[in-house]
């Protein structure tokens, strides 16, 4: 049972009723980080933010022994060398695909962890462009032990196309994270927005638009698998479901690459213009130079990107405005990164600070 087939139902049976392990073979540790950095960013949005059982992680280059000792987070989650040390520990029965790569292919060397994963009472929860059933040994191997596999980047069908349908019915701030580059720190952004205004009282709702939000919220739909002419339409569409369902005070949607990266601005765009958003928080990571991937690229300067985002906006009646810069300063003293942020706040005169070591709460900012 994959894709489509899927209803609310199941999904939610991996969300509240499941023991996860997260599987970031090569990608976890510190050691990893520090060559790509993002690689593992599904695994790290999932432990900071799924509220469903996460047993382990298993990556058997990782040197670290727990979670707290590679994130910041207080959870004692350990670190398992091999998907079947992590299984007879722990009784999991998910296994959660936790690397994000460019492309989103599935590794080859994944796939003998995954076929032990589903020979030995284990379902998957798998989020790569690539699906676990274009394996025909994968495929076989689910269905002869009557696994299953949620393809969180399988899209639903009959999407809409999109038609500024937000800003006619939507009266509530819709908030949308958008990034000077790819996979620097945007769904940690809305997710740290979001538990802000939570927390003061107002009722929120995450758009998830990609594999991480959507294996943390147990639905959703990864616009960069839609078809094109469909993109800007689901992004809509999840937010006027959204209105009929609960009607939030405040829409926070999930920003996706970016528009200076030249493989993912189409998504960053679609997000735009399906979403209208009424406030943008632009996501910075300052040590950054180039690009992700595209080394011929600089960084765009801040005031540069801010202007490219304001007017990106579609209706231009519209008027929207970045409001607030959040920036990634991971691995950087704190000496140096207090030193960016103020000189960023002075640059633009917009609130600037790292929502991870240094929080602060915007939520009035959306409210105007």
């Amino acid at each position: 049972m994959a894709g489509n087939a899927l209803n609310k139902q199941y999904i939610d049976l991996f969300n509240k009723n499941r023991s996860v392990l997260i599987y970031a073979e090569g990608a976890f540790g510190l050691k990893s980080r520090e060559k790509l950095s993002a690689r593992a960013k599904t695994a790290d949005g999932v432990l900071r933010y799924a509220k469903y059982k996460i047993s382990g992680v298993i990556d058997s280059l990782c040197r670290e022994k727990e979670v707290s000792e590679v994130l910041h987070i207080e959870k004692r989650i350990p670190v398992f060398k091999t998907v079947a040390q992590a299984k007879k520990e722990t009784k999991a029965d998910t296994l959660l695909i936790g690397i994000a790569p460019e492309g989103g292919q599935l590794p080859n060397r994944f796939l003998k962890d995954i076929l032990w994963a589903l020979e030995n009472d284990i379902d998957i929860i798998n989020g790569m462009h690539t699906s676990v059933c274009s394996f025909p040994r994968l495929k076989k191997t689910m269905e002869k032990n009557n696994r299953k596999v949620w393809e969180t980047r399988t899209p639903p069908a009959n999407l809409p196309i999109a038609g500024c349908r937000v800003y006619q019915e939507i009266k509530k701030p819709v908030i949308l994270t958008v990034g000077a580059d790819a996979a620097i720190g945007k769904l940690t952004a809305t997710y740290e927005l979001a538990a802000s205004a939570q927390k003061k009282g107002y009722k929120t709702q995450i758009i998830p638009t990609g594999q991480t939000a959507i294996m943390i919220e147990g639905w959703g739909i990864a616009i960069d698998k839609c078809e094109g002419d469909f993109m800007a339409g689901a992004v809509e569409k999840m937010i006027l479901d959204k209105k009929k369902e609960n009607d939030p005070d405040i829409y926070f949607v999930e920003g996706q690459g970016s528009l200076f990266h030249p493989a993912y601005s189409t998504t960053s765009l679609a997000l735009i213009h399906g979403s209208c958003p009424t406030h943008l928080v632009l996501v910075l990571r300052p040590q950054r130079k180039r690009i992700t991937g595209c080394p011929l690229l600089p960084m765009p300067e801040i005031k540069k990107a801010v202007e490219t985002y304001e007017n990106a906006v579609i209706p231009p009646f519209r008027k929207t405005k970045v409001v607030a810069i959040v920036l990634n300063t991971q691995g950087l003293g704190e000496k140096q990164a207090r030193e960016i942020i103020e000189n960023i706040k002075k640059q633009t005169n917009l609130p600037t600070t790292d929502l991870i070591r240094w929080p602060e709460d915007w939520t009035e900012l959306f409210m105007k």
